[in-house]
């Protein structure tokens, strides 16, 4: 009994396997993907910043550059905030000039002696702020007074010359380097970048400039 089954078993796996070779991939229906009433998963790719994308030219939507910022940490973390409402943003450098404060001074003069007689006049009065620059391209100048108001600088320099001195005030600047974000703005968004700028730092001078979208 028990030996008549093996020998039925064996001659249905012979029977299979010839008909596999003979049928092939016609023979094999696939089990279906999805169970009948049950919904399917779909995998989502995880975005990068540089996987954020410009709204489509279908979506009515306004580009802005919004800065200048001092530090590239501060842009970034303005930028990883518009990010999380989906948008698209970019952030570049750029140089630019900063200004330090206004000096107002007298034009260097041909001998560091002849300087010196117009520091001893100058003395005689109330200006207590006085300096000879002693190298450089203002070698032999006067500097009088440094100020962070451009209105201070300009009535010190007319109070200097109603003395009778040719005073003079110009800007001091120095190179720096400022961070703007650049971003597409869906009608409608109002992402609050500025009071998250005002967060960062209150006293930010940042700007919300509109430009054409490329």
């Amino acid at each position: 009994m028990i030996k008549n089954a093996i020998i039925g078993l064996l001659a249905l796996n012979v029977f299979y396997f010839v008909w596999v070779l003979v049928a092939g991939p016609a023979g094999y229906t696939p089990p279906p993907k999805l169970e009948k009433g049950v919904a399917g998963l779909t995998l989502v790719p995880k975005l990068s910043n540089a996987s954020y994308q410009r709204s489509s030219s279908g979506t009515p939507s306004s580009c802005y550059s919004f800065g200048p910022f001092d530090s590239k940490k501060s842009a970034q973390i303005i930028a990883n905030k518009i990010n999380g409402f989906g948008l698209w943003t970019d952030i570049t450098n750029q140089q630019t000039m900063q200004t330090l404060n206004y000096l107002v001074y007298l034009q260097p003069f041909a001998t560091r002696a002849e300087a010196m007689n117009v520091i001893a006049e100058i003395s005689k009065h109330e200006i207590k702020e006085y300096k000879l620059v002693e190298s450089g391209p203002y070698k032999n100048a006067i500097a009088l007074r440094s100020f962070n108001d451009l209105d201070k600088a300009r009535r010190h320099s007319e109070y200097i010359r109603f003395l009778g001195f040719d005073a003079r005030y110009t800007t001091q600047k120095k190179r720096k380097e400022v961070y703007w974000i650049n971003y597409d703005e869906p009608f409608g968004s109002n992402v609050p970048v500025t009071r998250w700028a005002k967060e960062i730092d209150e006293k930010s001078s940042v700007q919300k400039i509109p430009k054409a979208c490329a």
